[in-house]
């Protein structure tokens, strides 16, 4: 929302804006205003002061015109700039006649644009300034010719006297939806005025001297429009504004049309109240009818759209179809036009549920949407904003008001409201004295009736919708009064009180994402939404998925899997680039249950009414166009993220095979024996849908989270303080033995090679010294086995592949020879390897 300061000032006694804010601070207007509307909860979010380029550009008269001597499209110009005459070259079409009068710039001015202007020679003939445009004094949009001034005005005036606000400061408000009021000058005045202590004075208003004519306007929908003011103005002539209003609209971001259209605008943006005009000749019967649309009943809106409309759209028709569609955009039929002359201006409360529905419906977000359906006002500031308009148009556009009528459909109430002084401070925690209480809420318009010094009934005014409650009044007397009142104080409950906890799950997602990210993950973030045809590839019946009743474009659907998510984002980078791509995402996927399940708790009822939300971990690995990425490394970071939580996870043969994974390149993550997760390799068949480059390998990895067993306590122990060390092993096994099969089957010998050892050795005094070097441990006290290659090719027979894994080995207490290490790792590689014979006869080292 932008707000001009000159326009602010309209609404105070002369000087009085100006004096208030030097008094309150003296950080100068911009950081004043900053420091002033931000406290009332209207943040600033920019201030531009515009118009200093204009203050140098004065009026010039023409005195005399000829064809430029060398160029067909210039024209040497006599310029009186009331000092003297001078030329000046111009290359407009619209140059006026002998005596009209131009925006002009004289040598050593210069330009919003920073142009400056300077004597110089345009095809050989002298040039002494320049004839501006709208668009070059940055005061309108206008560029297709020079800005013609009234003819009545005196060369040499500067056109910032001649022009009210082309000199001012532009606020950018950030507004609330609760706070309708502050989206027009006359709300963010009241505020203003409120907090510096000076009466606010909207500009005066008059009401017409013609009949009311209750036939004018009929509400059908009384539930949809609670008020509807119209007025007929007659001999009417349309032609552009004068040149303050353009000005004053195109300082707040709205573009002049005609002197019709301008006012409904300026009114918007003074009295936060849309308006409409009607081409009342263009009505049939010159009345008009709110009402609902007829199913499907067609109408053409003021962009050149045809829309279909449904019973639930509210219209403003004529006695024969709909001319506007209510409170969102006007109709092409009825639009006001050069050639209109009589019209009927509307000013109108409509139910702002309704309107927001329809503006969805259609596609709509308009500054009349934006408005109403925030809730506009529907009492003596809608008044105020028609009977505003009125006068402008009477003033502008010429003519008289003929008739008029005040429709009435279903209002809001609006409540009789206690107020308590004693609940205030209680509250606030610091006391607002009774006089500032009056002053605020009077200056806010509220209605008080002091029952007792210390209990008032309050009534709010109909510009406030949100004011209902006592806290809200409450609300409103701490913006005034004040936040940096409220004194720093430690306060000690009574009782004891236990922290509140975070909900686990949370919790759990958040130390995953750490892990990931530790792990060399970026965090991606994907739209719940999908197309349908990116879920058939996961085991999710068509009947279980969750359905969006209004989707946007193609994603009807919500995501019953991570992985869409995640190559969608793979295939925006592999276009784009050819460098790796490691990406993951903590979310939920969402699916309708197989069976009802039970609930329990406050909301169960509820709960069973709604699909199955799953918490998930996932992580996609993608190597670039030079490759390396693989199974491993997507498995070793999903492992390092259950390690963040406190959990030491197991590569494992999936229980059953995963269908978007490759079906030779996958496990399960176990975690104490339940399975938390899976890797491995994403199917070919899934990398070909999504369009990846041929040969692509992508690697992917979820954990459930809501399946992750507790958490042990963390313990604390020394570092080793001997060193390990390794021992590689080269496998030659079929294709159909898994890896994680092998690394189970190491881990299993090692212990049992430990064990006999310590038997075999056990001494008379029960101590040993066997078995002190053994498989070095992980952070988790697991035997230590790395997976580091997994080679198929040259030199493999087929059907098989070369496993390469590393053993550690050390000792507590002392350092392990060579010796030790070699045949400890000899005996375990036997009894593993006679192990895997059972089920895998060609198991053998290489």
């Amino acid at each position: 929302m932008k707000i001009s300061h000159q326009w602010l000032r309209e609404m105070f006694a002369e000087g009085a804006l100006d004096a208030a804010l030097a008094a309150w601070s003296a950080e100068g207007r911009a950081a004043a205003y900053t420091r002033l509307l931000t406290g009332l909860g209207l943040e600033v979010e920019a201030v531009h002061a515009v118009g200093e380029g204009v203050r140098s550009i004065v009026v010039g008269e023409i005195r005399g015109k000829s064809p430029h001597p060398k160029a067909d499209k210039l024209t040497v110009v006599e310029l009186f700039d009331g000092t003297g005459v001078v030329q000046v070259v111009c290359g407009a079409s619209n140059l006026p006649p002998l005596g009209g009068k131009v925006a002009f710039a004289p040598v050593g001015a210069v330009l919003p644009g920073g142009l400056a202007i300077a004597a110089r020679e345009l095809r050989g003939v002298p040039s002494q300034g320049m004839i501006c445009s709208e668009a070059e004094l940055e005061i309108g949009a206008d560029d297709s010719g020079i800005l013609v001034l009234p003819e009545d005005w005196r060369a040499g005036d500067r056109l910032v006297d001649r022009v009210p606000g082309i000199v001012d400061t532009i606020l950018e408000l950030g507004v609330t939806p609760n706070r309708p009021d502050a989206l027009g000058h006359i709300g963010v005045a009241r505020d203003v005025g409120t907090k510096l202590g000076i009466p606010l004075r909207p500009p005066h208003v008059h009401r017409p001297d013609a009949p009311n004519t209750p036939g004018l306007v009929t509400i059908a929908a009384p539930d949809r429009c609670g008020r509807y003011l119209g007025y007929v103005l007659e001999g009417m002539s349309v032609q552009p504004s004068p040149l303050w209003m353009r000005v004053r609209l195109h300082r707040v971001g709205l573009r002049a049309i005609s002197n019709v259209v301008d006012v409904t605008n300026f009114v918007l943006m003074e009295c936060g109240q849309p308006l409409h005009a009607f081409d009342r000749d263009r009505l049939a019967e010159g009345r008009v009818v709110v009402r609902r649309a007829e199913r499907d009943e067609p109408m053409t809106t003021l962009d050149g759209t045809q829309k279909l409309l449904t019973t639930d759209d509210l219209v403003i028709a004529d006695a024969s179809a709909p001319q506007a569609l209510a409170g969102v955009m006007g109709g092409a039929q009825s639009m006001v036009h050069a050639g209109t002359h009589d019209l009927l201006l509307e000013a109108a409360w409509f139910a702002p549920a309704g309107i927001r529905a329809t503006a969805r419906r259609h596609g709509y977000a308009t500054d009349s949407s934006y408005r109403f359906e925030r809730g506009v006002d529907h009492g003596v500031g809608l008044e105020r904003a028609a009977l505003r308009a009125l006068g402008l148009l009477i003033e502008l556009a010429g003519g008289r008001c003929t008739a008029w009528t005040d429709a009435a459909g279903d209002r809001p109430q609006q409540p009789a409201i206690p107020l308590r002084l004693p609940r205030v401070a209680a509250l606030l925690g610091v006391e607002v004295p009774a006089e500032t209480a009056r002053a605020v809420l009077g200056g806010l318009e509220v209605q008080v009736r002091e029952d007792s010094p210390e209990t008032w009934t309050c009534v709010a005014p109909t510009h406030r919708p949100d004011l209902r409650r006592e806290v809200d009044l409450i609300e409103e007397l701490m913006r005034f009064h004040g936040l940096d009142k409220v004194p720093a104080r430690l306060t000690v409950p009574a009782e004891a009180r236990a922290a509140a906890h975070s909900d686990p799950i949370t919790e759990l997602g958040d130390r995953l994402a750490e892990g990931l990210r530790d792990a060399g993950l970026h965090e991606h973030v994907a739209m719940a939404f999908v197309a349908e045809s990116k879920v058939e590839f996961f085991a999710v019946p068509t009947e279980r998925r969750v359905r969006v009743e209004n989707p946007m474009r193609a994603a009807g659907v919500m995501r019953t899997h991570m992985l869409p998510g995640l190559l969608d984002a793979l295939a925006h980078n592999v276009a784009r680039h050819t460098r790796p791509v490691r990406l993951f995402e903590v979310g939920r996927t969402y699916a309708w249950p197989e069976r009802p399940v039970p609930k329990d708790g406050p909301t169960a009822a509820i709960d069973a009414l709604l699909p199955r939300e799953r918490a998930v971990a996932a992580a996609l690995i993608y190597a670039g166009a030079k490759g390396g990425a693989s199974a491993r490394e997507i498995t070793g970071a999903a492992v390092q993220a259950l390690a963040r939580v406190g959990l030491r996870a197991r590569p494992v043969d999936p229980p059953a095979p995963v269908a978007h994974l490759h079906p030779g390149v996958q496990a399960a993550l176990a975690v104490d024996g339940a399975v938390v997760g899976e890797a491995g390799e994403v199917h070919p068949d899934l990398v070909r849908a999504w369009d990846l480059p041929e040969g692509t390998r992508v690697y992917y990895a979820e954990i459930d989270i809501e399946a992750m067993p507790p958490r042990a306590t963390a313990k604390a122990r020394d570092l080793p303080r001997f060193p390990s060390t390794a021992r590689d092993l080269s496998l030659e096994i079929p294709l159909t033995l898994s890896a994680a099969r092998v690394v189970a089957a190491l881990t299993a010998a090692a212990g049992q090679v430990h064990r006999s050892a310590i038997e075999a050795s056990q001494r008379s005094d029960g101590k040993t010294t066997a078995g002190e070097v053994r498989l070095a441990t992980d952070s988790f006290g697991e035997p230590a086995v790395e997976v580091l290659e997994d080679y198929r090719g040259a030199g493999v027979p087929a059907g098989h592949r070369a496993l390469l894994l590393r053993l550690h080995y050390a000792a507590e207490q002392r350092s392990v020879t060579d010796d030790e290490a070699q045949a400890l790792h000899n005996a375990i590689v036997a009894a593993a390897c006679d192990a895997l014979r059972a089920s895998a006869p060609t198991v053998r080292p290489r």
